[in-house]
């Protein structure tokens, strides 16, 4: 018996072809919901990780150097900027070596109104 034929998978090549900017593909995918609501939990991680990656380049330090500082190997710092976890212990070993300050905040998350009956201002 012969497998059954199935489509090809398709590929962002095919859809977006090389060269589309970046920002216009994004765009277009934040207009499915699912998309938007996992690239939204995403993005305070994101934005933290371009902070330290950006500071540690204005100080005009590599990797290796910024471990050595924070008194740790280089991969770790590679880790850290990659985005696999890390402790607050190891990003305050980092801050420090930055000559940076961390801080975190807990704040309540609005409401969506989703409610037709939304409160009118």
């Amino acid at each position: 018996m012969s497998k059954p034929k199935t489509a090809p998978p398709v590929s962002a090549d095919d859809v977006y072809p090389p060269g589309t900017p970046f920002r216009d593909f994004l765009e277009e995918q934040l207009q499915d919901p699912e998309f938007r609501a996992a690239y939204e939990t995403l993005e305070p991680e994101d934005t933290l990780i371009r902070q330290l990656i950006d500071l540690r380049i204005e100080r005009g330090l590599s990797q290796r150097e910024l471990a050595q500082r924070a008194g740790m190997q280089q991969p770790t710092i590679a880790r850290v900027e990659s985005g696999r976890s890390a402790s607050l212990k190891t990003l305050q070993r980092v801050a420090d070596a930055l000559n940076a300050d961390v801080r975190i905040s807990i704040v309540p998350r609005q409401a969506k109104t989703t409610d037709k009956k939304a409160v009118k201002a």
